[in-house]
């Protein structure tokens, strides 16, 4: 399968320097918590995370929004039969075959407007004792000092205000 052409929004394995350390830290971090478990990557991209934790996780799930990128994910990650991709907006998820013991969304909430909504679908569709790991740039780091603003983001958060939203559905 071809790669996927960057374009700025998603990430893809191919991207080199600084934006891939970024991006594949937080699946490596997350690996060791997935070991066993049923696993949601929310707004999983080209797939490569998923791909990763399926090779320790029970099953996982990646959701994403667009089409042609799920249909690009099932192509180059068919390998793990404990892996598949659904097309869905994770502000709307629908029933994924019970609940999840990790749910994972990196770089997600600040592409939405909808984000009480993607946090009380995780809160729907966590289990009882489930992990969320999420990331989002923090707006004073990321925009405010160094001056940036991505094309794609739509609601940067504060800190402040992101452990206010997650705290309305994670108390």
């Amino acid at each position: 399968t071809d790669p996927l052409e960057f374009t700025g929004e998603r990430f893809t394995p191919e991207c080199v320097r600084e934006i891939w350390y970024e991006h594949w830290h937080r699946y490596a971090f997350a690996r060791s918590l997935c070991v066993g478990k049923r696993v949601l990557d929310a707004a999983c991209g080209e797939g490569y995370g998923s791909n990763l934790l399926a090779q320790v996780a029970r099953d996982v799930v990646g959701v994403d929004l667009s089409p042609q990128t799920i249909e690009h994910a099932r192509q180059r990650y068919a390998n793990h039969a404990n892996l598949r991709f659904e097309q869905a907006d994770a502000t709307q998820l629908p029933a994924l075959g019970g609940k999840f013991d990790v749910i994972v969304s990196f770089e997600t909430l600040e592409h939405l407007h909808a984000q009480d909504a993607l946090l009380a679908g995780f809160a729907n569709q966590l289990a009882d004792d489930g992990i969320l790991l999420i990331s989002s740039p923090d707006k004073h780091s990321y925009s405010d000092i160094a001056g940036h603003q991505n094309e794609f983001h739509v609601r940067e958060l504060y800190r402040p205000e992101l452990e206010a939203l997650l705290g309305r559905h994670f108390p």
